[in-house]
Formats: C-alpha cells, structure tokens, sequence
C-alpha cells in the first residue's frame, strides 16, 4: 500500500472516530470506548493516530475541542497580525502559490471558462477522496467527496459551465501525490470578485497550524463591517486546502461550517496544530541524559531539597537497573518536558506483575501533551513487560485526563490502569 492509501485508509477510521466523539462529547468517552465503537482495539487505533498524525489521541482530541480554539484564538491573532504583513511584503506562501485572477470582467464572467482546455479527475487524498482540476495555468478547482461525487462535480461544472473538460483520473491522483506528499507548488487559479480574491489572498498567508476568526480576516482586509461578505467569499472558496478556509473559525472558538464536512475541518485544524511545532516524543533515559533530567526537575520543583548530586546518583541508578525500572523521557524541540520512572514488581503471593509510577514530573507549560504521552507510553512498555497493572500515585490533578485515558481512580491521588490480558 502506498504512503497515499495509507493516510486515505487512515482518515477514514479517524472520521469515525470524530464522529463518535461529537455525538457522544458530553459522555465524554475514554480511548478504549471510542476504539471499541469503531471497530478497532485501543492499541491498533493509537497506533492509527500516531502513524497519521505523529502524536498520542489525546493530543490530537484535545486540539479538536472548543477549549483549544479559544485557547488560541489570542496566540494566533498576534501570529496572524505578523505573518499576514510579511506576507504581503516578502517571498511567503503567497508568492510560492502564486494566486492568478480571471474573469474580471463582465464579459469573460459569462463565458464561465470558454476555449479554456480544463483536465480533472478524482483521486485519494490523507484527508479522504478529492476532485481535481486544472489548466496549463494552474489549479482551478480542489474539493472533497463524501458520498456526494455527483454533486461535487455538479458544482466544479457550474463554475467552468463552458469550458472543454477532459477526464484523466491518473493525471488527476499524480497532482493529489505532488499536492499532499510531496508538497509540490502549484500555481492556483480562481474567479472571484476582489472582495473574494483579496480574502483568498489573506488566507494563503496563515501560517501552517494558525487559526483565525472572520473578523480577523475582515480587520486585515480593511473591511472590518464586512464579516458576512468575508464569511460568504471564505464560503465560495473553490480550491480546498492549498486555500486554507479551514483556518477560519467562529469568534467564540467553535468550528463553524465547512463546504467540504465539519469532520474534514476538525481533522485538518488538529492535524495542523500538531505538526505546527515539534510534537512531544517520548524514548527511554539513557546515562547520558542525567545532568539534563536534574536540571529539568530542579527548574520544575525549584524547592526540591534532595541533593543534586545524590538524586543523579539515584537516576543513573534506575535507568541503568531497567530489569526493574523504566524510565521513559517526553521531548519536545530536543528540551525535556517531562519524565516518568516506574518500577516493576511481581506479588510473591498471586504472582501478579504491576508497575508503581515511581516519579512522574511534567512543566506546567506541556502538562497535558507531556502527561497524556507519557501515560501512553508506560501503558505500552507495562504491555510489553507483561505487567497486569500501572499504578499511579500523582498529585497531578487532571482526574478527566486519567479516566479518558481508561484509569479508574481508587483513592484520591492514586489511579489505576488494568491492562487487556490479550495485550
């Protein structure tokens, strides 16, 4: 299967699980009830998440929630203030797909593309299947299909009524690889009127990752009582993604429609967020990191009055007895952000094997990217030891986090993981 397949098949189980999730968000359901219900087992449908998006689920779902949006809505106005004036003034997004207006006059808006030669087809994409089309001046036209391809073309049709089509579904599925995996530069050719090609200009300059509202839009256009017109020319987009529309979300933070499927745009937006800067990794401690796991834990816990010198000696001591412990380091942008020593012990009396969360430190900045993935990651190296258990002794307060994550919690700060016998 190739690298293409394999995303399309991958955003399809991902859809559902969106899916799921709106219709049961007030449950709010944990991993393994949300796998359950689409068909998958937890570990297969983390493994899915990882290999499509490169972070753990509950990174991913967490950047889906209203929560998330309004978190950033204020991140990315400073971002958007920024990034839309170099824009403009500099070699940007802007200038690599370089965006050429047709049809400005009265004249050639009637003729709808006539004596233009336009080659189109379908094809898959990672974020489901997709029609293309485009002239040997450019994309004309980006959207995707859910069950609904009739339509889709009924629309592209419209748009180019008059133009000669040609079909060729090879050539189509050839720009889709060159478009989303191997990030190739197209030149982007739209109809609109100035209102629309000036918001179709703002939006090719948001950043990868950056989320905007329709008034922002509307203020960088200078047209800040025109958010209705700003809506309905982001609306009538018609090339999907290189035109990054899903960018643009409501003021109160929610996911307001999208042409191409509300499901489609949380995934886009999550997808971005979580390759907008280095996602959190999570690898086994090794001797070598010791100096920077102390300087890690003495900036998180400043008061901390162990000795220095005694708590590498006892770090160095559990890294390097891994037949017992596990130490397991979250790294973001090569700086620590969070670790995780567990010990592994087996009951003389039922034989049972569980592992204790020894120490388990996260920087309040990554607390809950660095925790869920680190939770993630014990949970699979206590599998892999054929552990029954994980304990987890944490004054660490995110007690929704713990429970999504399939945790019961026996006591106030203890929370345990009972883990499948089958795994």
């Amino acid at each position: 299967m190739s690298d293409i397949e394999t995303l399309h098949s991958n955003y399809q189980l991902i859809e559902k699980a969106i899916k799921y999730i709106d219709a049961h968000f007030k449950e709010q359901p944990s991993i393994d009830v949300i796998a359950s219900n689409i068909g998958m087992s937890k570990y297969h449908f983390i493994r899915v998440f990882k290999e499509y998006v490169g972070v753990t689920p509950m990174q991913f779902l967490h950047s889906v929630t209203l929560n998330y949006a309004k978190e950033h809505i204020k991140e990315s106005k400073s971002i958007l203030d920024s990034s839309l004036d170099i824009g403009l003034s500099s070699v940007s997004r802007l200038h690599e797909l370089f965006v050429n207006l047709i049809g400005v006059t009265p004249k050639e808006w009637r003729e709808k593309g006539k004596d233009v030669v336009i080659t189109y087809g379908f094809g898959i994409t990672p974020f489901g299947q997709a029609l293309i089309a485009y002239t040997d001046k450019g994309i004309c036209y980006l959207g995707f299909i859910d069950n609904n391809q009739e339509a889709i073309f009924a629309r592209f049709k419209e748009l180019w009524e008059n133009a000669n089509l040609v079909h060729d579904d090879v050539k189509a599925q050839t720009y889709l690889e060159n478009i989303f995996i191997n990030n190739k530069k197209y030149n982007l050719l739209v109809k609109g009127t100035n209102l629309q090609v000036n918001v179709w200009k703002a939006l090719l300059n948001l950043p990868n990752g950056v989320i905007a509202t329709y008034q922002d839009i509307a203020n960088y256009i200078e047209k800040p009582n025109a958010v209705r017109a700003v809506a309905s020319a982001i609306g009538k987009n018609h090339i999907g993604y290189l035109i990054p529309c899903h960018r643009v979300i409501a003021k109160s933070g929610a996911m307001s429609g999208y042409r191409w499927g509300i499901e489609r745009k949380k995934i886009l937006i999550a997808y971005e967020s979580t390759h907008k800067e280095s996602a959190v990794e999570v690898r086994n401690a090794t001797a070598e990191d010791v100096p920077s796991i102390c300087a890690f834990i003495k900036s998180v816990s400043p008061k901390k009055k162990e000795d220095e010198c005694d708590h590498a000696a006892m770090l160095f001591h559990w890294i390097e007895n891994t037949h017992s412990h596990s130490s397991l380091l979250a790294i973001q942008e090569q700086e620590i952000v969070g670790m995780v020593t567990l010990m592994h012990t087996t009951s003389l009396l039922s034989g049972e094997r569980s592992a204790y969360v020894m120490e388990l430190i996260v920087s309040k900045q990554n607390e809950q990217s660095a925790l869920s993935a680190l939770l993630e990651s014990a949970i699979s190296v206590c599998a892999k030891k054929g552990c029954q258990k994980l304990v987890v002794l944490s004054k660490i307060s995110d007690v929704k986090l713990y429970k999504t994550l399939g945790f019961k919690q026996t006591q106030e700060e203890t929370f345990v993981y009972t883990i499948p016998s089958d795994k």
